[in-house]
């Protein structure tokens, strides 16, 4: 079985993939969609119908920090609708400012849209864990925590909710040529097996999607401590 047909339950019962992409354009979409991934993240002002061309498809969007109103998420959704898909969202990251009164009333909106079908499953990014913290103590906690880079801290502090974590892949990961070639895989491959082992979603750019990425291979514990070095905060 590729990783492509595996699943990860999160905390409500949903079903997430274990490896997504992230895409910008048309080409990057239907390129991703050919290789095999179903978790794609998109932002909400690419005109991109996709769930016209792929039902089964997980579609994850970021909520920037510039929306700081409710009327400005509701327009955020309006543009969803628009631009990306007709019905809503299966995830909708909210990225946590410093702002903890901004995180709450655009939280409670997002637990009001929920409520009313606009998105399945609602997330967060760039926490940090005084904001998580506080979004714990709504009535609808987040089930997703993305981040940037791995942080134990917040990684443990995700676990002890039952959060799913996902990590946006972003470094250099050419840096890790030489370990992969010991598993005899590409560097994505390595990636994907590294952050699978760990159980978190890896989620890489579009110029590094691969097909048939062989994410079963184990990799030894010492390789592991040197992969994540590469992942870890600065």
């Amino acid at each position: 079985m590729s990783i492509f047909d595996e699943a990860i339950v999160l905390n409500d019962g949903s079903l997430i993939p274990k490896v997504g992409v992230q895409v910008d354009n048309d080409q990057t979409f239907n390129e991703a969609v050919a290789a095999g991934f179903r978790l794609i993240e998109q932002t909400a002002d690419q005109k991109m119908h996709m769930r016209k061309k792929l039902p089964q498809l997980f579609l994850e969007t970021v909520i920037s920090e510039d929306v700081k109103t409710r009327e400005e998420l509701r327009n955020y959704f309006a543009t969803v609708r628009a631009n990306l898909i007709s019905s809503r969202p299966d995830l909708c990251l909210l990225k946590l400012s410093d702002d903890q009164k901004r995180n709450q009333e655009i939280w409670h909106e997002l637990e009001e849209a929920k409520c009313k079908g606009w998105v399945k499953c609602l997330g967060v990014a760039d926490a940090t864990t005084d904001s998580l913290g506080e979004l714990l103590k709504e009535k609808v906690k987040p089930v997703v925590m993305q981040l940037n880079y791995e942080d134990p801290v917040l990684i443990n502090l995700a676990r002890e909710h039952k959060m799913q974590v996902e990590i946006s892949i972003r470094e250099d990961i050419d840096a890790l040529a030489e370990i992969a070639t010991k598993y005899k895989v590409s560097v994505i491959d390595l990636v994907i097996s590294y952050f699978n082992q760990k159980r978190i979603i890896p989620l890489i750019e579009a110029d590094a999607m691969k097909e048939q990425p062989k994410a079963d291979i184990k990799i030894q514990a010492e390789d592991m401590e040197i992969i994540g070095q590469l992942f870890a905060s600065n």
